[in-house]
């Protein structure tokens, strides 16, 4: 009986030790998820929720859409939190920020304002930026206007320099569709959840609408989409009124007098043509194109060794 009950204990510490030594490790990675800090930014007519993960030189990164929220770049873009401190919000009208969504409120020239404006209230003096898919072009669009204020830039799967890329990226995302999403897409559509804008309903749609965005379709079930209500609520009505707003444009001869580094990555098998990446970068002067193979839209969800891999080479090889 002695013996048995000295067996247990051995047991009991043996399994304490396992559950001790491999527990530790996973709630120190679940602690770095959480931002280490998070507040609003009053802008024109609008607050604008931000967080921030991890330490060091800032990054502000800029999410796609437009109309989405910055939830669809974690917990994979938390890499770069490793050695910088990364500055993720929501634009206006999306996620935790408020805004009117409307022809007055959803403009180019409100968005360039409001990334200014969360510069200004977390007082920093210059900024990389990395943009993602729409989230390039406002990029592009806020250097071209505040030149000093931008240290250097990531376009990662960005739209193109002009609007010419439109048409062909909706040609080639309706033509990689399967007839299984499609038919799922119109079954979402005339549901009585959709209609509500139910935040489960409204991410099931959009994953599935994205899904023809990917290389590797399968890996659209890795993206996070984890709508607020006003997310739900307004990624279709912004969509539609940032899109009659870049529906024409041509900033290539602004981007020509910009000097700051630029790194543009573009997987080979976005819908977003190559041809357009090649042509931003040509007409940029301090600028590098990395072209990722078998890669869609979601880099940093499909290839994400080689996405972080060049950025991190980028951001080291370009210290002050």
């Amino acid at each position: 009986m002695e013996h048995r009950t000295r067996l247990q204990v051995d047991v009991m510490q043996s399994l304490l030790f396992v559950i001790l030594f491999f527990a530790v490790p996973n709630l120190q990675s679940q602690n770095q998820t959480q931002p280490s800090s998070e507040g609003t930014v009053a802008v024109n007519g609008a607050r604008l929720y931000y967080e921030v993960f991890g330490k060091g030189e800032p990054i502000v990164i800029l999410h796609g859409g437009a109309g989405l929220d910055h939830t669809y770049l974690l917990p994979q873009m938390l890499k770069l939190a490793d050695h910088y401190s990364l500055i993720f919000y929501d634009q206006r009208g999306s996620g935790r920020s408020t805004g009117a969504v409307d022809s007055v409120s959803i403009t180019v020239d409100n968005f360039v304002n409001d990334l200014e404006q969360v510069r200004k209230a977390l007082h920093f003096e210059q900024i990389t930026l990395l943009g993602h898919s729409w989230g390039g072009l406002l990029a592009m669009e806020y250097a071209c206007r505040f030149p000093n204020r931008v240290r250097r830039m990531i376009l990662a799967s960005s739209v193109g320099s002009t609007s010419a890329w439109e048409v062909p990226f909706a040609q080639n995302r309706e033509a990689r569709r399967t007839s299984l999403d499609s038919a799922a897409l119109v079954n979402i559509m005339a549901s009585d959840g959709f209609a509500k804008r139910a935040p489960p309903v409204m991410e099931e749609f959009v994953r599935t609408f994205f899904r023809s965005y990917f290389y590797n379709q399968s890996l659209a079930d890795s993206l996070t989409l984890t709508f607020s209500p006003q997310t739900a609520d307004n990624v279709l009505p912004i969509l539609g009124l940032m899109s009659k707003q870049i529906a024409s444009y041509d900033i290539r001869k602004q981007l020509a007098t910009l000097t700051c580094p630029v790194l543009i990555l573009h997987g080979d098998a976005d819908p977003i043509p190559l041809k357009y990446a090649e042509e931003t970068q040509a007409v940029m002067k301090n600028s590098k194109l990395v072209v990722l193979k078998n890669s869609g839209h979601f880099p940093y969800i499909e290839v994400p060794q080689e996405f972080f891999s060049a950025c991190e080479e980028f951001l080291a090889s370009t210290q002050k």
